[in-house]
């Protein structure tokens, strides 16, 4: 689903040039998770920015489905962000005077959604999260994997194709990270793309396909299959 061909990013800090990719070239499986791996600095996130078209490479291409998001308007990559791609993140951002339902609502609101039709998808988002009778309450009074949960919740309420996480477990302890796992796991169970970016060795056992990033570059990939082979 998510193909990356010579990918380069760079950016400019001042007069110091960083190269946050250098010549990426992998691709990612469509309805499995996939997970990035790598030290700190090793251009994790930016490969997520760059497979959200949250950014564009500095030279290469990235493609979804055989689009070349690269080469599409600031609207259009906008536009498929609301409608291919959810995003989970480590620190949740979560807006903390909005209840849960209403930061589950705000994509909806943000594509113009009819105000009872965005309630209604919000409140099924989070009953599929487990989440229902805690749709009234603010992150203030939620513990940090219900908090988590929340953000899945909003991550799905447009049913994007795409689930991009970024240390989703990060914040939480072993046993709601399990959870949050067993959660993305059953996202691609229902045909969802899964991509995580993580430390998390546990999330990184369970992928069907694992990215290692080291200084910019895909130091290696594989498979589940692979990885099982004696």
């Amino acid at each position: 689903m998510i193909a990356f061909h010579d990918v380069h990013k760079t950016y400019l800090m001042g007069e110091t040039r960083v190269d946050a990719l250098r010549g990426v070239t992998v691709e990612l499986p469509e309805r499995r998770l996939a997970v990035i791996m790598g030290p700190s600095g090793s251009g994790k996130s930016t490969f997520l920015h760059l497979a959200g078209c949250l950014d564009v490479p500095t030279r290469g291409r990235v493609a979804c489905r055989g689009t070349d998001l690269g080469s599409l308007s600031s609207r259009e990559r906008a536009e498929f962000r609301a409608r291919s791609v959810g995003f989970v993140f480590q620190k949740f951002n979560l807006i903390p005077n909005l209840s849960a339902a209403r930061n589950v609502e705000l994509p909806l609101f943000l594509g113009n959604q009819p105000t009872a039709q965005a309630k209604r998808r919000a409140l099924d988002a989070l009953a599929s999260v487990d989440l229902a009778d805690r749709a009234s309450h603010r992150p203030a009074k939620l513990s940090g994997g219900e908090q988590q949960r929340v953000a899945i919740a909003r991550a799905l309420v447009n049913d994007p194709e795409l689930i991009l996480a970024d240390e989703p477990t990060g914040n939480l302890d072993t046993k709601t990270g399990l959870r949050i796992l067993a959660m993305l796991r059953g996202l691609v169970e229902k045909g969802k793309t899964v991509v995580v970016v993580t430390h998390n060795p546990e999330i990184a056992e369970s992928a069907d396909a694992l990215v290692i990033l080291r200084d910019g570059a895909v130091e290696s990939f594989s498979t589940a299959e692979g990885r099982s082979r004696p």
